[in-house]
């Protein structure tokens, strides 16, 4: 096992008992790693969810819009991950990046028809 997902495997354990502040730490340290940039963007988007749970909107967007620029010539997969992420954009009142971002993902349907999904997101400020 790599030592991202050591990383990811601790934090979980943390996050199953409510304890999201050291799992964030965890993920934290996690990051400072040498990993690829799908592991980086991968753990920034952890930490993301982790400040979305604390209702801190703020901090979890800075993280997953760190991860979505980091990655944004990356290849990868369809997560449901990215619609939590727009949700987040848009119940923060952030609806330029949640614009941008949705355009940006729903251009990865060519090679994952999954991220279509994502068109169906709602970009009305009263969405929410």
């Amino acid at each position: 096992m790599n030592k991202y997902k050591n990383y990811v495997s601790k934090a979980n354990r943390y996050e199953i008992f409510g304890f999201r502040k050291k799992a964030i730490k965890i993920m934290e340290l996690a990051i400072e790693e040498p990993l690829s940039k799908l592991e980086m963007g991968s753990g920034l988007i952890y930490i993301g969810l982790m400040y979305r749970k604390l209702n801190d909107l703020n901090n979890a967007n800075v993280y997953f819009e760190n991860a979505l620029i980091l990655c944004k010539d990356e290849q990868y997969p369809y997560s449901p991950n990215y619609k939590i992420i727009i949700q987040s954009f848009l119940e923060n009142k952030e609806l330029d990046k949640a614009t941008k971002w949705i355009a940006h993902l729903t251009e990865r349907a060519n090679y994952d028809k999954n991220f279509s999904k994502l068109k169906k997101l709602k970009l009305d400020k009263g969405h929410v």
